[in-house]
């Protein structure tokens, strides 16, 4: 924390950075950071509700899916993009002297910055489709910050694999795309509960991503949390994503650190 201040500067200019490459050429620019995550929602909206029927529970299907989506993408674009940023970062690094686990966390701030709007449209859609707004939603700014632990953590961790072992970055989008799958984003939990074992059920609440999907709806969705499956508890909605959080940001610096002093070694070759 102490580094995080001292270099809030750099931080700041390294997200910057990374926002303008992104933007600077597209015509539409920053609103891409909307346009994205939405037109994604809507073609799923299309092929899972409209095609396919599936149930979406008492709420509108594409406030169910985007109020899923949009933390997931938040979490899911950082981690890949993450694998490769020391790796594209080399001129920085060899011209200046910094912490350079500054570098991931950066870029984390930087896809938090993208995050943080699309949170305030999905309140305008859920307006839209007369979905009430949680009294929890005061919760919002703590979960937010819960979730940008793991992604800082699992960023710092891949992103100093992939320095040393090039195959982290494919590795990190199967396992990327198999998770989006193991979470209730296009399905309800109440659904996948029920078409499975009691077993299989408990071992997949463990999913801390499971846990962070559902509270991020009942953060935002009146009356969600009241109609939650019995399988759902405070074990596995609260204290395993926290657990695993502050497990994920120590052991991904710890990680960062241990393979810190061979990155010149591999970014010169």
């Amino acid at each position: 924390m102490k580094n995080l201040l001292e270099y809030k500067s750099l931080i700041y200019e390294l997200a910057a950075r990374d926002l303008k490459i992104r933007y600077r050429k597209p015509f539409l620019g920053f609103f891409w950071m909307l346009i994205m995550p939405f037109s994604t929602a809507f073609v799923y909206k299309v092929l899972f509700s409209d095609f396919m029927h599936v149930a979406s529970g008492q709420y509108p299907f594409f406030i169910h899916l985007i109020s899923s989506l949009l933390p997931w993408s938040y979490f899911a674009t950082t981690i890949q993009s993450s694998s490769g940023c020391i790796l594209g970062s080399k001129n920085i690094i060899n011209q200046i002297s910094f912490p350079k686990y500054l570098i991931p966390v950066s870029m984390v701030f930087a896809n938090l910055i993208n995050f943080l709007p699309t949170m305030v449209v999905l309140l305008g859609f859920m307006a839209i489709f007369h979905v009430k707004i949680s009294v929890l939603i005061i919760f919002l700014p703590i979960l937010i910050l819960i979730h940008t632990c793991l992604i800082i953590g699992l960023s710092l961790l891949v992103s100093a694999l992939q320095v040393v072992y090039r195959d982290v970055e494919y590795i990190v989008q199967i396992v990327i795309m198999t998770l989006f799958f193991l979470t209730p984003s296009v399905y309800t939990l109440e659904e996948m509960i029920s078409k499975s074992s009691p077993l299989v059920a408990k071992i997949y609440m463990l999913n801390p991503l499971v846990g962070f999907t559902n509270l991020y709806r009942i953060v935002f969705i009146r009356g969600y949390l009241n109609g939650m499956p019995k399988e759902v508890n405070f074990l596995n909605t609260l204290i395993i994503p926290v657990i695993f959080s502050i497990i994920a940001l120590f052991a991904g610096y710890f990680i960062f650190n241990k393979y810190e002093n061979r990155f010149s070694d591999y970014l010169n070759v």
